[in-house]
């Protein structure tokens, strides 16, 4: 099992799309619904990202007189950037637990068919000197 992460280049604001395919393409394989579900947090946080940044270009080019009637703007886009990159942080966080719960059971059966082994070899051991 491989653990994959996101590409970092998604935690930036601005990052391309085709950015994460080789993770797009491996959520698709464990799970189709999972991979849609990922795209569509992806493409609003995407979307939520231009649109903070052209509120901010335009609360930046209007000069102090204008600021007060794009100032509104830019706060609904701040916010629907912090919900849509929260939501994105949730479904990736909860995937990483899920993938961390995976591989601590297969820890689990390592650790236990290494105990069974050692178990073993005492006896293994008396067998081959013959007692």
């Amino acid at each position: 099992m491989a653990l994959v992460a996101a590409s970092p280049a998604l935690a930036q604001p601005g990052a391309r799309v085709d950015d994460d395919a080789p993770f797009v393409e491996l959520l698709r394989r464990q799970d189709p619904a999972l991979a849609e579900r990922y795209i569509a947090l992806r493409d609003a946080r995407i979307a939520a990202t231009t649109q903070l940044q052209r509120a901010m270009e335009r609360y930046s080019a209007g000069g102090p007189a204008l600021r007060s009637v794009s100032l509104p703007e830019l706060q609904q886009a701040k916010r629907r950037y912090g919900e849509t990159s929260l939501a994105f942080l949730d479904f990736l966080d909860e995937r990483d637990r899920g993938v961390l719960a995976r591989l601590e059971a297969d820890v689990e059966r390592v650790k236990q068919a290494i105990e069974e082994r050692a178990r073993a070899r005492p006896e293994l051991e008396r067998l081959r000197r013959g007692e």
